[in-house]
């Protein structure tokens, strides 16, 4: 089975805050807590509902809020226990991991510093989270330190590591983990620091991890990398390509990387992310701008490692924001047990669910935004019983970034 990611308050903030003896010690020794949050004005509305927790029941979807912070990145444990990574970019920022069980939120703070997202997670097949963020690695901005941090989480433990190499690396990070439970990642040593584009990192079997190139030319880390495994244990990446404007896939062969477009129509290929099935099948989100705002959410699916590609519309957005807090992840695809494709997509203005049907995408709208506009980070994943699960992000403030982390599923 090909496992893809299984993986203070603002103010105005009610929190409710109780220890729970039973959620372990993290690394840097902090007591996990059990924490319910809910905003004033999002308290106020529930009542009106009814409801008395944190839950806000719209239609047949249940959105939760669950912490401050940014950038969340969603996986399910093999049980179906949905845990989150997110964090706070500041230069006395944080990493958190929060997990549900048995109806609330518990949450361990796994490191502090000063760390760039977006993160990302995933869950092996024994149950290991494994995660994945940017660390500056320095209080102020160095063009010539900052590398990708891997993070292991078991029974409430977590271990960092810094997957070393030279320049100002691992923007942009994702993270999988094939069949046998080890962790790959992908990353972008950035153009903007003189770098030379997207890098694999492969753990090696000392722990430590072997970095290497796979020929992308220099890449910005604005518009996301993606990895996957496949049965064979092949590595693939996708990413978009800003001098062609294109959406390309790499894979590691017996020779070395080879690279080949999936999609040349126009600018095309942001945002991508990839996921390949059990039978080798080949399943790619990603977004195609037609103005600086607007642009059109598409699917690219392949039968095997080679041949012809098959791309379809999924829908569109029209309030995407870019820019350095702009849009990162703004498509997010993930497989349900019968292989069927199933994408999250969002820009400031929505959250939309889209589902492969009969050869036809179904769409619904998960979340509208008011008055708070969303974080254009969004993370899927769907259980062994069909529903979907995802994390997303209210943005209270631009200038620094912050908001507020969400959790949306249904029955």
């Amino acid at each position: 089975m090909y496992w893809k990611k299984r993986i203070g308050k603002p103010a105005g903030t009610a929190i409710a805050v109780t220890s729970d003896p039973s959620f372990t010690q993290g690394r840097d020794g902090k007591t996990g807590l059990t924490i319910a949050v809910l905003s004033m004005a999002g308290a106020i509305g529930l009542m009106a509902l009814g409801l008395a927790d944190a839950d806000a029941a719209v239609e047949d979807w249940r959105l939760s809020e669950i912490d401050e912070g940014t950038k969340p990145a969603l996986a399910l444990t093999p049980d179906g226990v949905p845990v989150i990574v997110y964090m706070l970019e500041a230069q006395s920022g944080w990493v958190r991991v929060a997990n549900r069980r048995d109806g609330a939120w518990r949450i361990d703070e796994v490191a502090t510093g000063y760390f760039y997202g977006p993160p990302d997670i995933a869950v092996g097949p024994d149950g290991v989270v494994h995660a994945a963020y940017h660390d500056h690695q320095a209080p102020q901005f160095e063009p010539s330190k900052g590398d990708a941090v891997y993070l292991r989480g078991e029974g409430g433990q977590w271990s960092a590591v810094t997957a070393a190499d030279s320049g100002h690396d691992g923007w942009d990070n994702r993270i999988t983990v094939d069949g046998s439970g080890r962790p790959h990642m992908v990353g972008v040593d950035p153009l903007e620091f003189g770098g030379t584009g997207v890098e694999y990192y492969a753990r090696n079997d000392d722990g430590s991890w072997a970095v290497e190139q796979i020929g992308s030319g220099p890449q910005t880390y604005k518009h996301a990398v993606s990895v996957a495994i496949d049965a064979d244990g092949i590595p693939w990446v996708s990413y978009h390509d800003g001098s062609a404007m294109d959406l390309k896939l790499a894979h590691r062969g017996t020779d070395g990387w080879q690279i080949e477009t999936v999609d040349d129509g126009g600018e095309t290929g942001f945002f991508n992310e990839l996921a390949i099935d059990a039978n080798g099948g080949q399943h790619i989100s990603y977004y195609d701008r037609l103005s600086a705002t607007s642009g059109i959410i598409r699917y690219a699916f392949r039968d095997g490692a080679s041949g012809a590609w098959q791309i379809s519309e999924v829908g569109r957005l029209d309030n995407v924001s870019l820019g350095f807090t702009g849009a990162r992840n703004i498509t997010s695809i993930n497989l349900d047990d019968d292989g069927r494709p199933w994408i999250a997509y969002s820009d400031e203005s929505v959250l939309k669910l889209g589902r492969l049907e009969g050869g036809q995408w179904q769409a619904e709208t998960v979340v509208d935004a008011t008055d708070t506009p969303l974080g254009q980070i969004i993370s899927l994943d769907i259980d062994g019983e069909g529903r979907p699960h995802i994390a997303y992000a209210l943005v209270t403030n631009k200038s620094p970034l912050n908001g507020s982390i969400w959790y949306a599923t249904r029955d």
